[in-house]
């Protein structure tokens, strides 16, 4: 039995030593590598960052610091969503930061979004290089000039600060120190040179384009189609390069107009011309208004003086003109038209005053003397004064409102000292007939008659025509 044992051992175990001595050394190395871990997590070091307005965050501005791993190994994270770059103010920022053996370190910081950029200004429009031109009696405000613009607050030119003002009236150079702050407390200032001079050149505008067409004939005078103005000068030097002849019909032209002012600025203008016959024959009349009874005839051709035509001469014969009625009262109108061959029309115009007699007004008011007021009686047995005046007014085919008030808005109003025989005469709640020297004939009031009285007695305001 004991040999059988020592045989087994020897067997078993003794034949294994070498593989346990290896698989000892294993776990020996294993423990040893296990107590060597990183359990220590990242520092945060940084608790309070700034960043410019407008810029993006940068991680690398973070210190942080590790026991084991350098900075390029560590895993960063900000979770920076409520941070507005676009925004001043005071921002909280989450940053985690994580080493290779998953140690992480969590830190809120405080991130500050501020503007340190000062206000730019710059001069507007061509500034000659160092010097900024200024218009002799032009605007006096910088603000024409320069600008101030800001990276955060944007344009804050009203809010630049001169130390004098521009003086635009007087020639020269003028050297201004300016300068401007932006609500942050950033400051820009400069000095800049202004030089006022007369820089404009003359303003030549055109009253019909640079295509005009010329009347055949016609006298051509530059000034009937453009305009020439300076900001100083009145007397300005004009030069006309080439000439217009319009008497050459149907030609086309050209001329150029040179403009200067006494500083020496000079505006071109190029103006192209076409002859072309526009003008219909002019007719003349002997006078442009008459005046003829009711009823009367007239001759319209005898105003007719002449019809010139500037290309088909006396056209006199060729006028045109329509008739008048003269059995009713009122202003007429008689117009003379005459056509040339090229199509041109002209026209004249005739007033012909159709009026009534005063004298017959007269008569007719006075066939009535001795006729009985009554109140709202319009004739012709009876009247009251404003039935008076309108029913010898209708008698002549002059038809005139019924009351006296009405009768003054629907006629012309006149003077006392215009009056005519046949005109009304006029004060609040009466009227009358004027009939020459002085005197009137009217219904005066219930218990009189229609009679004629003296102007000195009726205390009338006003006159009315209605012819």
């Amino acid at each position: 039995m004991k040999t059988k044992l020592t045989k087994l051992f020897e067997e078993k175990i003794g034949n294994r030593k070498a593989m346990f001595i290896p698989m000892l050394g294993v776990m020996t190395f294993m423990l040893v590598g296990y107590a060597a871990v990183d359990h220590e997590k990242p520092e945060i070091i940084s608790h309070h960052l700034e960043i410019a307005y407008g810029e993006e965050f940068d991680i690398d501005l973070l210190e942080i610091e590790d026991n084991h791993d350098d900075r390029k190994d560590l895993k960063i994270e900000v979770k920076d969503q409520s941070l507005d770059t676009k925004q001043l103010g005071t921002y909280q920022v989450e940053v985690i930061a994580t080493d290779r053996f998953n140690n992480e370190c969590v830190k809120t910081i405080d991130v500050d979004v501020v503007d340190n950029v000062a206000p730019v200004i710059e001069t507007l429009g061509a500034d000659n290089g160092y010097v900024i031109e200024v218009p002799i009696n032009g605007s006096s405000d910088l603000s024409s000039y320069i600008q101030a613009v800001d990276n955060v607050d944007g344009d804050i030119t009203p809010f630049i600060e001169s130390d004098k003002n521009l003086d635009a009236t007087v020639s020269g150079l003028q050297r201004i120190e300016v300068s401007v702050s932006d609500n942050a407390g950033n400051k820009t200032k400069e000095t800049l040179d202004f030089l006022v001079a007369d820089i404009e050149a003359p303003v030549v505008t055109l009253k019909n384009g640079s295509d005009v067409v010329v009347d055949y004939k016609s006298e051509f005078k530059v000034e009937n189609y453009m305009t020439m103005t300076d900001n100083i000068d009145k007397n300005l030097q004009v030069e006309i390069k080439g000439k217009i002849d319009t008497s050459i019909l149907d030609d086309q032209q050209e001329l150029m107009v040179v403009v200067k002012d006494a500083a020496g600025n000079e505006t071109k203008q190029k103006l192209n011309t076409t002859i072309k016959d526009m003008t219909g024959p002019q007719i003349i009349l002997s006078t442009n208004k008459v005046t003829i009874n009711k009823g009367e005839s007239i001759n319209l051709a005898s105003y007719i003086t002449s019809a010139i035509d500037n290309s088909d001469g006396d056209m006199k014969a060729q006028v045109k003109f329509n008739t008048i009625d003269t059995s009713s009262t009122g202003l007429k109108t008689v117009t003379y038209q005459a056509t040339d061959s090229k199509g041109n029309q002209s026209t004249a115009q005739l007033q012909v005053d159709v009026v009534y007699s005063g004298e017959l007004i007269v008569r007719t008011g006075l066939s009535k003397l001795g006729t009985p007021y009554r109140w709202g009686a319009t004739g012709p047995t009876s009247f009251d004064c404003s039935g008076f005046t309108q029913w010898v007014y209708r008698q002549h085919g002059i038809s005139i409102p019924r009351t006296s008030g009405a009768q003054k808005s629907a006629g012309k109003t006149i003077s006392l000292s215009q009056l005519e025989p046949g005109d009304i005469v006029w004060r609040s709640g009466h009227v009358g007939i004027y009939i020459g020297g002085g005197k009137y004939v009217h219904a005066p009031h219930t218990g009189d008659v229609v009679k004629v009285s003296s102007m000195s007695s009726g205390k009338f305001t006003c006159g009315v025509r209605y012819r």
